[in-house]
């Protein structure tokens, strides 16, 4: 699987959003205002550090509880199902506990990686230290795009675990690296238009990450029979 299915899911994650594209833009606004709010008021009270830093972990733990919502939500709009808001909701409440954990176990990794690279190894000389920081670069690389099909994955397990989310996300990835490469690509070049235009990633940003997340990982699923694809019309 490489080029020809991942464009496939890149262009059914464009049309999807475009056909949802009004609930879906309510479900991305509120995910922004949730984790921006507490973020943009901690940028106003800088001159009381301890209520900055309050106010930036609140942030931190309400995306990560309202990304598990908008991944709930894009994931019964790649299974070609009807959404409602309350569909963010229940999936914020039910998933709010391990959102954390996501969101700990993401800050860890990034921070032991960075710390080796930034830290520890320019403490010492010789070619071994340039082909370690070259394999923790790639290490941080796959646990980057780990992440795309974390919460699809989570989703659609029948017990939740973290754990055995990051696990399948790890064997999707080395199964199929080629395309792993193209989703992460694109998402990435998603991820930069939003950003760069700023509307789009008001009305859409973390949508689109997650459908193009659930796309992916449906379409692999189905590759892989473990699942039937939900719209072999489209897909």
């Amino acid at each position: 699987m490489l080029m020809r299915e991942a464009a496939d899911v890149f262009w059914q994650t464009l049309k999807d959003t475009w056909e949802e594209l009004v609930p879906l833009a309510v479900v991305n606004l509120v995910w922004l205002l949730l984790w921006a709010g507490p973020f943009g008021l901690a940028s106003l009270v800088t001159q009381i550090p301890a209520l900055a830093i309050l106010l930036l972990v609140i942030g931190l733990l309400l995306f990560s509880i309202a990304t598990a919502g908008a991944y709930e939500v894009t994931s019964r709009v790649a299974h070609a199902r009807t959404f409602h808001f309350s569909d963010f909701i229940e999936a914020a409440r039910r998933y709010w506990w391990r959102s954390i954990l996501w969101l700990l176990g993401n800050l860890l990794v990034v921070f032991v990686i960075a710390f080796y690279i930034l830290v520890f190894l320019p403490a010492f000389t010789g070619i071994w230290v340039g082909i370690v920081a070259g394999i923790l670069i790639g290490l941080l690389v796959i646990w980057l795009v780990m992440q795309i099909y974390f919460w699809p994955l989570m989703i659609a397990q029948e017990e939740p675990r973290v754990l055995t989310a990051w696990r399948n996300a790890f064997f999707l990835i080395m199964a199929n690296p080629f395309f792993a490469f193209f989703i992460a690509a694109f998402a990435l070049v998603l991820l930069g238009i939003s950003v760069a235009i700023t509307l789009p990633f008001v009305l859409v940003g973390i949508v689109l990450q997650g459908l193009l997340g659930n796309n992916a990982v449906l379409t692999l699923l189905s590759h892989y029979e473990k699942i039937e694809s939900p719209r072999p019309e489209d897909m």
